[in-house]
């Protein structure tokens, strides 16, 4: 059931290590192109999250090969990014600056196309009441983002491949225990680079630089 809604908000931003990252484009990108994409994606989510209003602080879940960037942005580095996504989040929601008395905004480090406007619909359903607030992939079987007013309680379900995946399972659990849920679908949050086709998608929607 629902409990007492909160007023402070951190942002959690998960990444593996980079050798380990974007494995499924090795078709078409060589590991070093791989690693520098998502060292720029995580820096434009980053980016991008600390443009967000009201967020007392922003967290990367990352290795410490990663703690450069942690500081260039400002950012506490949780070392993460070796047992994977879904424990990485639980042991994140259970302690340090969120420790069951503030909201937890996960955002997922491969968004290329990511706006503040995306976060902010988020968050805006958080304040007019949503106890959770999910962005699918766009294949609607990922969760690229979610917004948890009780993060300590949720059973996070990434990196559920099989099944019905995480954004359906996010979303049961949320109707069987009648939270008040929101859906927020973008261009910036449903697009996520994990295979060949996406980097295509985010290639004919990215920006001219001419």
């Amino acid at each position: 059931m629902p409990g007492d809604h909160r007023g402070e908000l951190v942002a959690l931003v998960p990444q593996k290590a980079l050798e380990r990252a974007k494995t499924r484009l090795r078709s078409v990108l060589p590991r070093e192109a791989r690693m520098a994409l998502s060292v720029a994606m995580l820096r434009h989510v980053l980016g991008v999250c600390r443009e967000l209003e009201g967020v007392r602080s922003i967290l990367l879940s990352a290795p410490p090969e990663l703690r450069p960037i942690a500081e260039e942005f400002g950012v506490e580095l949780l070392e993460g990014g070796v047992r994977g996504m879904r424990r990485d989040v639980t042991e994140a929601s259970l302690g340090g600056p969120v420790s069951g008395r503030a909201a937890l905004l996960f955002v997922s480090s491969d968004l290329p196309l990511l706006t503040v406007d995306d976060l902010r619909l988020l968050v805006n359903h958080w304040h007019s009441g949503a106890d959770l607030v999910l962005a699918p992939d766009g294949r609607e079987r990922g969760t690229n983002a979610l917004l948890v007013n009780e993060p300590e309680t949720f059973p996070f379900a990434f990196g559920e491949v099989l099944g019905a995946g995480s954004f359906h399972t996010h979303l049961g659990h949320a109707v069987g225990h009648d939270l008040r849920v929101a859906q927020v679908r973008t261009p910036g949050l449903m697009l996520d680079i994990d295979l060949p086709s996406d980097l295509a998608d985010f290639l004919a929607q990215a920006p001219s630089s001419a």
